[in-house]
């Protein structure tokens, strides 16, 4: 049985309705989401509550470096995949990401663009 390499999927979310649904979606590999909501006036909490997944967190934004603070802290796995609203992973990016972690020798972090 192959291991599944545990990751926690982080966003940080004002007013993103039209691009909630789509982001949850490409954290479908990822065995906990984090969103950190800086007090939307639309849909976007709702729609991010209905994935099991999801632990949302409310707070006043005051700058990105705070608020990714708050989800890096709230993630329970080694592994994080920040995502900005209008960021996609691609099936080959995901499928690459999950073989990078699944090798016994690893780095200590990855970026892509």
């Amino acid at each position: 049985m192959e291991v599944q390499p545990t990751v926690s999927g982080l966003i940080i979310t004002f007013n993103e309705e039209k691009n909630i649904q789509e982001i949850l979606e490409n954290f479908n590999f990822c065995d906990e989401i984090i969103v950190v909501d800086s007090f939307s006036t639309d849909k976007t909490v709702a729609i991010a509550s209905q994935n099991p997944k999801v632990k949302i967190i409310s707070n006043q934004f005051e700058d990105f470096t705070k608020q990714r603070n708050i989800a890096l802290d709230a993630a329970k796995n080694d592994w994080v995949l920040f995502l900005d609203g209008d960021e996609r992973i691609t099936p080959e990016l995901r499928q690459e990401i999950l073989d990078e972690l699944r090798k016994p020798q690893k780095k200590y972090a990855y970026y892509f663009y």
